[in-house]
């Protein structure tokens, strides 16, 4: 039987920890933390959050209104659902993109 194994050593662990830490102080110390800048972060919130909602919205609306006509149950209401959040996050995506 061999003897009880040691634990690995932290060093290599606090090391990156101490990296992180130092980071973000320094990410921290850079912020802006002027009354602009909250006014700047709620625009840029409204540029990403309405294509979403109103994407998401319309496609669940035009699927409602095809699963009545054609009397599918949730059928386009679904996938029209799923579109309209894929095709309004692509638009938030490339629109912070275009921002930075």
């Amino acid at each position: 039987m061999t003897g009880p194994s040691t634990p690995p050593s932290d060093d290599g662990r606090r090391d990156e920890m101490h990296h992180a830490l130092r980071r973000d102080l320094r990410r921290h110390q850079r912020r802006d933390r002027s009354p602009q800048s909250f006014w700047r972060s709620l625009g840029v919130l409204g540029m990403v959050g309405w294509p979403i909602a109103l994407a998401t919205v319309g496609g669940a609306w035009l699927g409602r209104l095809l699963d009545r006509h054609w009397h599918t149950g949730v059928r386009f209401t679904l996938m029209l659902l799923t579109l309209g959040v894929m095709m309004g996050s692509y638009t938030a995506w490339r629109t912070l993109k275009e921002r930075s």
